[in-house]
């Protein structure tokens, strides 16, 4: 008959068993294969490493080398000196570590401060990530602010107000972001939603839906078959065919709407060739545990974390601000004052009247209305064909064809909703055939579009 294990606590060991847990701290190694039915309140390897079998409940583990868990692991704190990995899923309160986390997984956080990267099997949430290594996650990502020293790789979707990576991000999922910078971006779900994409060498995008503000890289590679709109798009490239409206290259915006610096401000991205805002680093790996001078029990209730934020869609539409047109307002055009007409008695002939007894009865008839004009509409139509007289020699773009007949039939809120894009179609009809838009068809644009903003 074998014999069994027999429990052996070796000197030294801070061992205490109570109603709040288990409090264990050892010099070396301390490896659990049970948890006496009990949650871990703390356990701490001072110089080796923490190991644990089976589902875990802890409030704190400490280790001056690994902690490893082979199963699942709810925690309020995982510290570790060297790696820390877990079988299975992973909530805990924060992690820190100086080297790799690995969790087998899906992994929810608040907070996560890693010395070497991540390798998640499922979903990870977090509201603050940092990384100094590569990131890889088989499922969604969701980071309110993330810092990564490598490249971070993500299957399916990303959420983030703030992503800085050294390296190269892809993501196969749909994305919704605020600002996303990097050394490269390559989005390629079905739909993008983001404020801002920086990258200092290449951004692919697409084949999906798009809503971006704004797009700044050596080289930008837009899928052909990719949709939607993105308001700036700056590059050394050219963009080739693709159905995504806006694409205005920075000099384009500046002429058309001013000074682009605060557009791009706002979204946490600048001009190329200007310093990027410094991002905070991965801190440095944690010290070695301490010795408690005298442990003191602690209840270690299940972590409560706060639910990973569900960011909203970053709305992309371009914000336009025009200076208002230097002409005056034209003279209003008169209206003339409707005329009341009187019925008067009916002819007996055409010669003379008949007698009529008593007082005429006088029929009020409702004065036909007169159609009226805005004030401004003719300075409206003076100003596009001011810009159709500069296509008197060439072919009159179907964006200032589609503008001239807005303001012909008076649809001023169609003009004021529009002139972004038609704006956006004027640029593209010279782009794809070489020609430098005249200054004097951008300067009457402006003009158009600030006085459309006052009716």
């Amino acid at each position: 008959m074998e014999k069994s294990q027999p429990f052996v606590i070796p000197a030294g060991v801070t061992f205490q068993v109570g109603d709040a847990g288990l409090i264990i701290e050892n010099a070396g190694d301390v490896v659990l294969h049970t948890t006496f039915g009990r949650p871990l309140a703390r356990v701490v390897s001072l110089e080796g490493d923490v190991v644990l079998h089976g589902a875990v409940t802890a409030g704190a583990l400490s280790a001056g080398g690994s902690v490893r868990v082979n199963g699942a692991l709810t925690a309020d704190s995982v510290q570790a000196v060297g790696a820390i990995a877990v079988s299975g899923d992973a909530t805990v309160g924060t992690a820190r570590s100086g080297g790799d986390m690995v969790v087998g997984g899906a992994l929810a956080a608040e907070s996560l401060d890693l010395g070497g990267g991540l390798t998640a099997g499922g979903d990870v949430k977090a509201a603050d990530f940092k990384a100094g290594n590569d990131v890889s996650v088989r499922g969604s990502l969701s980071a309110r602010r993330g810092t990564f020293t490598g490249s971070a790789s993500v299957t399916g979707g990303l959420s983030s107000d703030m992503l800085s990576v050294v390296g190269l991000v892809s993501v196969g999922g749909a994305v919704t972001v605020g600002t996303v910078r990097a050394g490269d971006i390559a989005f390629t779900g079905e739909t993008i939603t983001a404020r801002g994409l920086q990258a200092r060498n290449s951004i692919h995008i697409g084949p999906g839906r798009v809503q971006i503000d704004a797009m700044i890289a050596s080289e930008v590679r837009v899928d052909a078959r990719t949709s939607g709109r993105s308001t700036i798009i700056e590059s050394q490239n050219d963009l080739g065919t693709n159905a995504v409206k806006g694409g205005f290259r920075l000099a384009d915006y500046a002429e058309m709407f001013g000074d682009p610096a605060p557009y791009l401000a706002d979204r946490g991205l600048t001009a190329p060739g200007d310093a990027w805002p410094v991002q905070a680093a991965a801190s440095a790996p944690p010290a070695a545990p301490q010795p408690s001078a005298a442990p003191q029990p602690a209840a270690a209730p299940q972590p409560s974390l706060p639910p990973v934020p569900q960011f909203s869609p970053v709305v992309a539409a371009a914000v336009v601000r025009v200076e208002a047109a230097a002409a005056a307002p034209a003279t209003p055009v008169p209206i003339d004052e409707p005329v009341t007409v009187e019925a008067v008695a009916a002819e007996s002939d055409e010669d003379e009247p008949a007698e009529l007894e008593g007082e005429p009865e006088l029929i009020e008839v409702e004065p036909t209305p007169v159609p009226t004009v805005h004030p401004l509409h003719d300075e409206l139509v003076e100003s596009v064909e001011k810009i159709v007289e500069r296509y008197a020699d060439a072919e009159l773009p179907p964006a200032v064809e589609h503008l001239r007949a807005l303001i012909a039939r008076q649809g001023y809120d169609e003009v004021r909703s529009e002139i972004t894009t038609i704006w956006s179609d004027l640029v593209k009809f010279h782009q794809k055939r070489g020609l430098r838009i005249q200054h004097q068809v951008t300067t009457t644009f402006n003009a158009i579009n600030a006085l459309v903003k006052k009716m």
